[in-house]
C-alpha cells in the first residue's frame, strides 16, 4: 500500500490531486485543516506481483500424494478469494463513506465562504436543475449575487441561458418534420402546427405527411387531423418514396411529415434519421422533447436524435411534468433553440411559441417545485459539492 499527503486551498483541489497522482481507486485515510487550506492523507493498494510457478519435476513416484494435497489446496485458495473480495467489499464500503464525509466537509467549506452563492444552488437544485447547468448560471452570476437575490438572480440567469428561436419558425412556411420518441405527442404537435400556420394562411398551402409505418392506426390519426382541417395526408415508408412526395408537393407553402416514434436505444432510428435528412435538402428537422421525462433520459434523447440535426426542438407535456428543471437543463446544455412550448392537447391554442414562454417556463418550473420537499444538506453535498463557488466570490 502506498500512502501519500496532500496539501491544498480547498477539498476540491486536494480529490483532484490525489485523483491525478494515485487513480480513481485511492482511499482517503484522513483530513485535517492545516495553515493555507486542508490537508489530506490517502492511499492506493497495489497488487502483489504474481509468484512464479516452480518448475515442475518429473516425480511419477509422488503423484498420488500430490492428488491427496489438490483438495486441500483448492479450499485454501477458495477461502483466500472469499476473504479478499470480503476486504474489497469493506474497503469499497469505507472509500463511499469517506468520499461522502468529504463531500459534506466541501459543501460546508462553501457554505462558509460564500452562504449568498450557495443559497442561489440550492435554489437551483429545487427546481431539478442539474448540477452542470447550476454551475454555468451560478459562473454567470458572478458577483451579482448576495443573499437578497438568491432566488431571484438564479431565475433571472437561467431564463436568460434557455436557447430560444426568435421567431414564429413556420410563419414563412417550409418543410418539416417533427422526430421523437414514441408516445411524446408529435402526431398532435403536428396537428397544432397546421392549424397554427391555417389561422395566418390558406389550408390549402398545407400538407401533411407521415412516414409512420410501425404503429398501428398512425395514418388514421393524422388522417382524422387532416380532415378537420381540410388538408391532403400523405404516406412515404421510405427514402424514395418520401423525396417523390416532396417533390409532388412542391407547391406547398408548408409540408409537415410526422414520423415514426423510435425509443432512443432502437437500434432503427438512425437508419430512419439518415434516409429522413436524405429525402429533400429542404427538410428541417424539429426534436419533440417530452417534459415529464427523467434528466438522464433526456439527455439520452437529445444525444439520439442529434445525428438528424434538428434546427430547433418543442417541449412537450408541460402540463404533464412534475418537474421542469430536468427539461431546461437539457435545452441549456444540448444548445438546441427552443421554438414553441405545449402544454395541453387543444389545437392550436396549447402550443405557443417559445419567446415569450421563457419566463413562464421558469415560473412553472418554481410553482412545481413548491410541492417538492426541502433539500436536506446531505443532498446537496453528494450532487452539488463539486459546483465551484469561486466565481461569485
Amino acid at each position: 500500500m502506498k500512502i501519500r499527503r496532500f496539501v491544498a486551498g480547498d477539498i476540491r483541489e486536494a480529490m483532484r490531486q490525489v485523483r491525478e497522482a494515485l487513480g480513481p481507486d485511492a482511499v482517503i485515510l484522513e483530513t485535517q485543516r492545516v495553515e493555507g487550506g486542508i490537508e489530506l492523507a490517502a492511499a492506493v493498494d497495489y497488487p502483489e506481483p504474481a509468484a512464479v510457478a516452480p518448475p515442475i519435476a518429473d516425480t511419477t513416484e509422488r503423484a498420488p500424494a500430490m492428488a491427496t494435497a489438490t483438495p486441500a489446496a483448492a479450499v485454501t485458495t477458495l477461502a483466500e478469494e472469499r476473504e479478499f473480495r470480503r476486504l474489497r467489499e469493506e474497503v469499497h464500503t469505507l472509500r463511499e463513506l469517506l468520499e461522502s464525509q468529504l463531500s459534506r466537509l466541501a459543501w460546508n467549506d462553501k457554505v462558509r465562504r460564500n452562504a449568498a452563492a450557495t443559497a442561489a444552488m440550492r435554489n437551483l437544485a429545487r427546481l431539478g436543475v442539474t448540477p452542470d447547468v447550476v454551475q454555468q448560471v451560478i459562473g454567470q452570476l458572478g458577483e451579482g449575487v448576495s443573499e437578497r437575490s438568491a432566488w431571484s438572480a438564479p431565475l433571472k440567469a437561467l431564463e436568460q441561458a434557455i436557447p430560444f428561436v426568435d421567431d414564429e419558425l413556420i410563419a414563412g412556411g417550409g418543410v418539416f418534420a417533427v422526430v421523437g420518441p414514441t408516445g411524446v405527442g408529435k402526431t398532435t404537435t403536428i396537428a397544432k402546427l397546421a392549424a397554427r400556420y391555417a389561422l395566418t394562411g390558406a389550408v390549402q398551402d398545407i400538407a401533411l405527411v407521415t412516414t409512420d409505418t410501425f404503429r398501428i392506426g398512425a395514418r388514421d390519426q393524422l388522417e382524422t387531423f387532416g380532415e378537420i382541417l381540410g388538408t391532403p395526408v400523405y404516406q412515404a415508408g421510405d427514402a424514395t418514396r418520401l423525396a417523390e412526395v416532396l417533390r409532388m408537393l412542391a407547391g406547398r407553402r408548408l409540408v409537415l411529415i410526422d414520423t415514426a416514434g423510435m425509443g432512443q436505444r432502437d437500434v432503427r432510428l438512425a437508419r430512419q434519421l439518415s434516409w429522413l435528412a436524405g429525402a429533400d435538402p429542404r427538410v428541417r428537422v424539429l426534436l419533440a422533447l417530452p417534459a415529464p421525462t427523467q434528466t438522464g433520459a433526456l439527455q439520452e434523447i437529445v444525444e439520439a436524435f442529434m445525428v438528424s440535426r434538428p434546427s430547433a426542438c418543442i417541449l412537450t407535456k408541460t402540463d404533464e411534468a412534475t418537474s421542469l428543471g430536468g427539461a431546461i437543463s437539457a435545452l441549456i446544455r444540448s444548445r438546441l433553440p427552443l421554438a414553441y412550448v405545449a402544454n395541453g392537447q387543444r389545437v392550436p391554442e396549447d402550443l405557443h411559441c417559445a419567446r415569450p414562454r421563457r419566463t413562464w417556463l421558469v415560473k412553472s418550473a418554481l410553482e412545481l417545485m413548491s410541492r417538492q420537499g426541502e433539500l436536506n444538506e446531505d443532498y446537496m453535498a453528494d450532487h452539488y459539492a463539486e459546483v465551484s463557488v469561486d466565481a461569485c466570490a
